[in-house]
């Protein structure tokens, strides 16, 4: 591939605004392969391989753009001058969800299980708070702040 088509930003890439919605990536990377896609050149090797790069760099483009999460990090490595997305900026980004109560949580199942267990320590129902906790901790048995959470639970049904 060449330095200018490696240099172009997916959005000059597959020819859209900033601003452009999912229908209008789909459309423009549907032109794209119309004219890019690499079974088009199969009589010149040197056109086919050019091609094929090129391909894979708009195909790139599409699947970023179209992902909202990857979108708003590829926007946000764009505005510092990286044209690439990068899959290890996705993982630095990628966080920890704290639900209400504060327990960090990455299971969405443990973060269900622990809203509900929040809901349940707040209305003093402790024998619900207790079973929703140890379902969150099923989810995710190393985590020690849903553990500490469990034994909070624990204290206040003895102390009953």
């Amino acid at each position: 591939m060449s330095d200018a088509d490696e240099a172009r930003d997916y959005y000059q890439l597959l020819g859209i605004i900033r601003a452009a919605n999912a229908d209008q990536i789909r459309s423009a990377f549907h032109r794209f392969a119309r004219v890019h896609h690499p079974d088009n050149f199969v009589g010149s090797p040197e056109e086919s391989e050019r091609h094929t790069e090129l391909y894979q760099h708009g195909s790139e483009a599409y699947r970023v753009l179209c992902d909202p999460m990857k979108r708003k990090i590829y926007d946000e490595g764009l505005d510092q001058g990286v044209v690439r997305y990068a899959e290890d900026r996705a993982q630095e980004k990628r966080r920890t969800m704290r639900p209400p109560g504060g327990v960090a949580l990455r299971s969405s199942k443990a973060r269900v299980f622990f809203t509900r267990a929040h809901r349940a320590m707040q209305s003093q129902d402790w024998a619900q708070a207790k079973l929703n906790l140890q379902m969150a901790l099923q989810n995710e048995p190393g985590n020690d702040e849903l553990k500490a959470k469990l034994e909070e639970v624990l204290q206040q049904m003895k102390s009953r």
